[in-house]
């Protein structure tokens, strides 16, 4: 072949003579000549499925197919004597650093991936695989280098699929094994036969046992044995045809002991259709199981049970000597127990139907109202009592309570007349019994005074009748009168300071006590007050300061005042019917080192225009009082160096104020 016919088929339709072909240095020429000699090469070159090159040691291009010129875009006559750092300048550093490699070694360089270099980047995603071998002359001199490309593009982005595929499918089963190893049943998979051959973590934890001892049929150790055939011949039955699995049964745990579990297990098909393996798990229902069991043992015996409470409620309702009764929201009566007739002489027939309103007293319509009003917002009436009109006319006092629930009200109520008779009695008994306390009291006071200035008295009466018998002798003897005279005198300041004392008790001075702890003391008046406040049926609130300074007084005077004023709070609230009967007793610190008592109650309260004046001696509101208790009540505390007072209470009653100076 000749050489002009060469440089034609692989030019680019230029002049073989132009300067390009003269940069070919005569190192070159042996390469050159080599190729002359083989012109089936050239036939290789445009037939080849790869990209074919030839360069030299100089890195210039002496062959070049049109495959291999696809990796940077530039034709084959544009490649042909120009060297790779003047067409494809951005591999020129790799490639001489390989022509140099290859030189040095004798030995070929394969592997080497090139990516696209086109100047447009049309070609950049694409990648070609390169091998660098040597050409050799007959002495063995390497005098250039054969290349050979294989665009490796789809099967990169095939790698890049199946990596990625690979990939995904990693994670995938890692998120499988991290959500089985975290449900709260045990789960496991199986093969077409039943053979496991994988468990999650709360198997293992449950069952105490490794992989290796539970592969295959291992499973069957932890079955309990009165199941275990059953269980087996499910399994191959669901199995062999290829139907969903489920069933009961207990296993045991690493503690020896068994536990009812519910276990489904599921066919895992190929895209075929055809079962490939199983998939199952196992659900702990050991409580389930035990309320169901103790469910059916109670519906059992609930029939009987509710036959039983039935009779012995319809009994309770018979018997009971209390008014029972259920009315809807508007206080018609539907149902009544006998006791009605028999307390109040009414029959059934005459109840029902009706409303409460035309056996209330007169006086009760009201706070009736009231109560109903309180009952309908959800309250529950305690101790609310009215009076009921009997079948003769009378009437009776009702203690009731009830409680509203889903539109019904249910009502208790029991005949307390004899109680409010006797309550009235014995108000009656106390009245009675404090006014002869009083009258005793002022009686004893009375004699005491009497008996200390009788003495005095009766000496001054004689003392005067010797005087006058002196006088009247024929000489009288003066110096007998003047002595009588000097005793009379002395008798008379005798008496005077009897009756300095007494008025002592009710007048300001100074008086010598013991320290005394204010609250030990309203303690102790509160139980001697005990029996009094319980008849009374009063609630007591002690509100008592801790750590109260002490105080100079005398005990018996001061628990006297706080008796007093007690005992006529109980007398205030006797009549209370319509609100709680309750005493509040206060106690607190006053000034830098004083004490300041307050007794508040829930009573009638003290008509404003009076409220000046139950200080004054003599002065009561009380039809069969004296009007001397708190006058001797403030009286004492006065003498004491302190201060009593009143004030109406809010809402009602009315409060007592006591200020005391402490220990200075």
């Amino acid at each position: 072949m000749q050489k002009p016919a060469k440089v034609k088929r692989i030019g680019s339709g230029r002049p073989s003579s132009s300067g390009r072909a003269a940069k070919i240095s005569k190192a070159q020429q042996p390469s050159e000549q080599l190729y002359e000699r083989l012109p089936e090469l050239q036939l290789i070159y445009d037939t080849a499925p790869v990209g074919l090159a030839f360069l030299t040691l100089d890195c210039r291009y002496l062959q070049i197919n049109q495959r291999l010129t696809e990796i940077c875009g530039i034709s084959v006559a544009d490649h042909i004597g120009r060297s790779v750092r003047e067409t494809v300048p951005q591999v020129a550093d790799q490639v001489e650093k390989l022509i140099q490699a290859i030189v040095r070694t004798g030995e070929p360089i394969t592997g080497v991936e090139v990516r696209g270099q086109r100047a447009d980047k049309l070609n950049a995603d694409h990648i070609w695989i390169t091998n660098w071998h040597p050409l050799k002359d007959p002495e063995g001199r390497i005098v250039g280098v054969n290349v050979v490309a294989e665009d490796i593009t789809e099967r990169k982005r095939a790698e890049a699929v199946l990596a990625a595929s690979e990939n995904a499918l990693r994670e995938s089963e890692k998120r499988f094994r991290e959500l089985a190893d975290n449900i709260d049943q045990f789960a496991w998979t199986a093969d077409t036969d039943g053979r496991r051959y994988w468990y999650n973590k709360r198997w293992h934890d449950y069952a105490g046992t490794t992989l290796e001892e539970m592969q295959g049929f291992g499973w069957q150790k932890l079955h309990h044995p009165d199941h275990l055939e059953r269980v087996v011949q499910g399994i191959r039955k669901s199995f062999k045809g290829d139907a969903p699995w489920e069933d009961t049964f207990p296993l045991r745990g690493r503690d020896g002991k068994y536990r009812w579990f519910l276990a489904r297990a599921l066919p895992i098909r190929n895209e075929a259709g055809e079962v490939v393996r199983w998939f199952g798990t196992n659900t702990d229902i050991t409580e389930q199981m035990e309320a169901e069991k103790a469910l059916r043992e109670l519906n059992e015996t609930l029939e009987q049970r509710v036959e039983a409470q039935t009779r012995e409620r319809f009994q309770i309702w018979n018997v009971s000597q209390d008014l029972l009764v259920v009315t809807d929201a508007d206080g018609k009566f539907l149902s009544v127990n006998p006791a009605w007739t028999v307390l109040l002489g009414w029959s059934e027939a005459e109840l029902l139907g009706k409303t409460s309103q035309w056996l209330l007293h007169p006086d009760d319509r009201e706070r009736t109202r009231a109560e109903t009003s309180q009952l309908a917002a959800g309250h529950v009436t305690q101790r609310f009592e009215i009076r009921f009109r009997h079948k003769d006319g009378s009437y009776r006092w009702l203690s009731w309570k009830a409680v509203q629930d889903q539109g019904r009200i249910y009502a208790m109520a029991r005949d307390v007349t004899e109680l409010k008779n006797a309550e009235n009695k014995l108000m009656e008994a106390r009245r009675e019994l404090s006014q002869v306390a009083r009258r005793t009291t002022l009686a004893a006071m009375s004699g005491a005074i009497a008996h200390e200035i009788r003495q005095p008295l009766g000496a001054i009466v004689t003392n005067a009748n010797a005087g006058l018998r002196w006088l009247n002798r024929p000489a009288p003897d003066l110096d007998e009168v003047r002595d009588t005279l000097t005793h009379i005198v002395a008798d008379g300041h005798r008496a005077s300071e009897v009756i300095q004392s007494v008025r002592a008790m009710f007048a300001k001075g100074d008086h010598a006590g013991t320290p005394l702890d204010t609250n030990e003391l309203i303690r102790e008046t509160i139980a001697l007050a005990s029996n009094e406040l319980e008849a009374a049926r009063v609630v007591v609130d002690l509100e008592l300061h801790e750590q109260l300074p002490l105080i100079s007084a005398h005990r018996g005077q001061l628990q006297q005042v706080v008796l007093n004023i007690i005992t006529n709070a109980a007398d205030a609230m006797r009549t209370i019917d319509d609100r709680a009967r309750v005493l509040r007793v206060r106690s607190r610190s006053f000034d830098l080192n004083g004490v300041a008592v307050s007794v508040q109650d829930s009573g009638t309260g003290i008509d404003p225009k009076n409220i000046d004046r139950v200080f004054d001696a003599f002065f009561t509101t009380k039809t069969n009082g004296t009007g001397m208790g708190l006058a001797i009540c403030r009286s004492i505390v006065e003498a004491h160096g302190g201060n009593l007072s009143v004030s109406q209470g809010v809402p009602h009653g009315s409060v007592f104020h006591i200020v005391l100076p402490g220990i200075q």
